[in-house]
């Protein structure tokens, strides 16, 4: 059983007006530049939030715990008077080179996910009710347990996915907001407590605190069990919390797992070449890898989907390397044939035959940012590997993770879209 209750949260003070200037990208998605740039504003989430990488983690702690009482004290957050569920609405337009990721008969000119936010009970959730799918890093993880106890707050929601063979939670949401996104009907007829634009994405966010709806959703969300899709560091540090008597209710976001707005793709690698050249790289596979083929098509965006597209439909679990102008299918007999069996047989590749640290690896979000990243290098001698995944699903991470309960590699998925920070908080242990 999954016990997701109302929280009194706090969101932007809606008589300011300022929410567009408030919030900031998800605190682990942002550069020092970034940081400094949205801090300007001297209440925005920026300024408690992310760490800046060259500031000691006592500094960051003390800081932003005086700046998040001084943003509270000035009244640019409010907190609501009595304990609701809020409906978190994300309106976004995907960029160029993820949307082309997607099938085109799933392709939107813009999509809008409604997500249901509360304080997730951690004494209930067990391993059959809530799963990771991903390794975290445990520096990230204590400095989120830190930032925790330093302000007592629970901040950007953990986006987690369940399915519901009927929509029912989807459809309830839709109806009290009075809005039909099968029409993509995207205004709701509700005006919402908060409204933020953050890089041309709108986040809207609504309460609901009436008894009769509170009843409905409390009994729709007992019988979930929920996959963590983005923010398994948060979670971790929740968890641990909760482990050594600590109580804690971090703010979850239920999202339908099988919502045409939500989208998850993996997270493609690159290779540099400072820290291993192709040739290594292309023999280390062949001696690794039963099937290694030079492809006769060019490492273009369009030539890679399209391969990688069959492997997915085919069941061919591997990856492809890209290099200059060679374009290598890989692939291997996994142990256990399932959705993150492509990530397994890679990260065991770059970690056992190569001696990879996942820290030397760049992290990017499409094959066409993969394959730019090779031709646009500093030093044309440097000649680096992009490492391209097929595509995966949220159900199939699902079965995955409360099958086996294996976790994937670090950073293997990427959800989109993105909650922001500042929009919605609440209390670390979830009570009044």
């Amino acid at each position: 059983m999954v016990e997701v209750s109302p929280v009194r949260a706090w969101h932007p003070n809606p008589e300011a007006g300022e929410a567009s200037r408030l919030v900031c990208p998800v605190y682990d998605t942002l550069s020092d530049e970034d940081v400094r740039r949205y801090a300007r504003h001297p209440s925005n989430a920026a300024r408690f939030v992310p760490r800046p990488r060259n500031l000691p983690l006592p500094r960051f702690l003390e800081t932003a715990a005086a700046r998040l009482d001084e943003a509270l004290h000035d009244g640019a957050y409010v907190r609501d008077p009595r304990p609701s569920y809020y409906v978190y609405g994300i309106r976004y337009v995907p960029p160029a080179d993820v949307l082309e990721t997607i099938e085109p008969d799933e392709r939107r000119a813009e999509y809008l996910l409604l997500g249901l936010v509360g304080a997730l009970d951690l004494e209930r959730a067990g391993h059959t009710t809530v799963a990771l799918h991903e390794r975290t890093f445990d520096d990230r993880v204590e400095e989120r347990m830190a930032l925790t106890e330093a302000t007592g707050k629970s901040f950007a929601p953990i986006m987690a996915g369940y399915h519901l063979p009927d929509h029912g939670l989807n459809d309830l949401l839709e109806q009290l907001l009075g809005l039909n996104r099968r029409r993509l009907a995207f205004e709701s007829a509700r005006t919402p407590v908060v409204e933020a634009t953050l890089d041309g994405t709108t986040h809207r966010l609504w309460k609901i605190d009436d008894g009769p709806s509170v009843t409905q959703i409390r009994a729709i969300v007992a019988e979930l069990r929920l996959l963590v899709l983005d923010g398994h560091h948060r979670y971790t540090a929740a968890a641990r919390r909760h482990d050594q008597g600590r109580p804690s209710a971090p703010l979850v976001m239920l999202v339908d797992g099988q919502d045409r707005a939500l989208r998850v793709l993996p997270w493609h690698r690159v290779l540099p070449a400072r820290v291993r050249p192709f040739d290594q790289v292309l023999g280390s596979a062949q001696r690794a890898f039963p099937h290694v083929a030079r492809l006769a098509a060019t490492p273009t965006p369009a030539a890679a989907l399209r391969r990688l597209r069959e492997m997915h439909r085919t069941g061919r679990r591997g990856f492809l390397a890209a290099h200059g102008d060679a374009l290598y299918e890989v692939h291997g007999t996994p142990e256990v044939s399932d959705v993150g069996s492509d990530f397994d047989l890679l990260h065991s590749f770059l970690e056992a035959s190569l001696g990879i640290d996942p820290h030397e690896l760049l992290f990017v979000r499409s094959p066409r940012t993969a394959l730019d990243r090779l031709t646009t290098r500093q030093d044309p001698g440097e000649d680096g590997t992009a490492l391209l995944l097929p595509p995966i699903t949220e159900l199939g991470i699902e079965e995955r993770a409360f099958g086996s309960g294996r976790v994937m590699a670090h950073k293997s998925t990427m959800f989109l879209p993105k909650v922001a920070e500042g929009l919605i908080f609440g209390p670390a242990d979830g009570r009044d």
